[in-house]
């Protein structure tokens, strides 16, 4: 009978053991690899919503031929910031990689912005030499990513 009982004793304390290890595990599986904390994160991911605001505010004050480069650029701003802010959050090779990937893109859109604001042949070549740069820039992040 005395067998029984401290066995059985053993053979709780060791699930009370491995369950406690589990718990840890999992605890520590559910939390991502961050550099930053979620607070530090979402404040800075507020000031720069509050910037990008500010930005458009101003392009409202712009002539009218240059308001939608000007809504262009603080936009491409806005999506560069929250990349790069995102890819410091995480830490990780995909993160730093679409932060190259955004900022490649925000480059085009800012440029063809500013190439719909002219008119005739010059838009044409401004918007091909736009499309080259694109995709050297894209190529260039493809091969740093891999």
């Amino acid at each position: 009978m005395k067998r029984t009982s401290a066995a059985f004793a053993v053979v709780m304390l060791a699930v009370a053991f491995f369950a406690a290890a589990a718990w840890g595990i999992q605890s520590a599986m559910d939390t991502p690899p961050t550099l930053m904390s979620r607070v530090d994160h979402d404040r800075q991911w507020r000031a720069i919503d509050r910037h990008t605001r500010e930005g458009l505010g101003a392009c409202r004050a712009s002539p009218e031929a240059m308001r939608e480069a000007c809504r262009a650029r603080v936009r491409a701003e806005d999506r560069v910031a929250k990349a790069d802010l995102d890819a410091l959050y995480f830490g990780t090779v995909q993160a730093a990689a679409r932060a190259r990937d955004v900022r490649a893109r925000a480059s085009f859109d800012v440029a063809r912005a500013g190439c719909l604001a002219s008119e005739g042949p010059e838009r044409t070549r401004c918007l091909a030499h736009a499309r080259s740069e694109q995709a050297k820039v894209l190529a260039s992040t493809k091969l740093a990513a891999t």
